[in-house]
């Protein structure tokens, strides 16, 4: 930990130095120039000039970061770890479920690879960005990208596989995927109303087979996915493919990140954040019951 506080001490008097610099030479030129607007120009370049200098001492706390504490924690809590967090889920694994939208821009980092109760996984933050363009009033053409993903990607592995695809999707969750219209018969998706009236006001479900959406969203599974919605702040998505279960946490937050640079790093209260973000990763397989036979049989 002193070691991490001095990486973010020398990355806190940098910016410090950074700010001190530009404040004088805009306050020198104006007093010289008499010129107001250079400040304008100068404050521009000060921000362009402080993001260069702050890239890699802000990366080399971010690492420290990760190495002292995020994979300590992880260690502690997983078997068969292996921790990247410069990696991240690849674009071409989520875009094969084809129940998500990929937007123009990904981006994904702080993968993890490990067994939880015997159950492995697969998680990564996700980022995706959708280009869009506006014009203004004098007929400019401008674009922008605007995140229509992001948070946490999980996937959990299993024994057995899933004849069909089933996904579900809280309301509320952005830009999940159904392929219904066209193709193949039997690879189109259907809705599928489900017994409970509370679950299908807060869930959607879709599924190429029926009888399989209703052989995985049992009473008790439901019940199951209402408890995890209430305790997690973003919006859920659940997609069987295959032989694993996806599941998205859209909450527009980065997981396992250092705090601030000047604030102190006050390791209980760091260690108990870590914790709490990966407990996000447990509660799945402890809620959803994974370690046992719920999903084992043929389906």
């Amino acid at each position: 930990m002193d070691e991490l506080n001095e990486l973010r001490v020398s990355a806190r008097n940098r910016l410090l130095g950074c700010i001190v610099g530009i404040i004088a030479l805009g306050a020198a030129s104006v007093a010289l120039t008499r010129q107001p607007f250079l400040l304008f120009f100068i404050l521009i370049g000060g921000f362009i000039v402080s993001t260069l200098v702050m890239k890699k001492p802000r990366q080399r706390y971010r690492a420290a970061f990760k190495q002292a504490c995020v994979q300590q924690s992880l260690q502690s809590m997983f078997t068969d770890l292996d921790y990247h967090p410069d990696w991240g889920i690849p674009y071409e694994t989520i875009a094969a479920t084809k129940m998500m939208y990929m937007g123009d821009r990904y981006h994904a980092e702080d993968y993890i690879s490990a067994r939880y109760k015997g159950i492995p996984f697969e998680q990564s933050d996700v980022h995706i960005e959708e280009e869009r363009q506006s014009t203004d009033s004098d007929g400019h053409t401008h674009t922008e990208y605007v995140t229509i993903f992001r948070g946490r990607w999980m996937i959990f592995a299993f024994n057995k596989e899933f004849r069909a695809k089933v996904q579900i999707a809280q309301k509320g969750f952005p830009n999940a995927k159904r392929k219904r219209f066209f193709g193949k018969k039997e690879e189109l998706f259907q809705k599928v109303e489900m017994e409970s009236e509370t679950f299908n006001k807060a869930f959607q479900v879709f599924a190429q087979n029926e009888h399989d959406a209703f052989y995985i969203i049992t009473p008790a599974f439901m019940e199951r996915v209402q408890n995890l919605a209430a305790h997690n702040k973003g919006k859920l998505m659940f997609c069987f493919v295959g032989d694993r279960l996806h599941i998205a946490i859209h909450d527009n937050k980065d997981s396992f990140e250092p705090g601030g640079i000047f604030k102190s790093v006050d390791e209980e209260a760091v260690m108990q954040k870590i914790r709490s973000e990966i407990g996000i990763i447990t509660q799945f397989i402890d809620e959803l019951s994974l370690d046992n036979n719920l999903f084992k049989q043929e389906v």
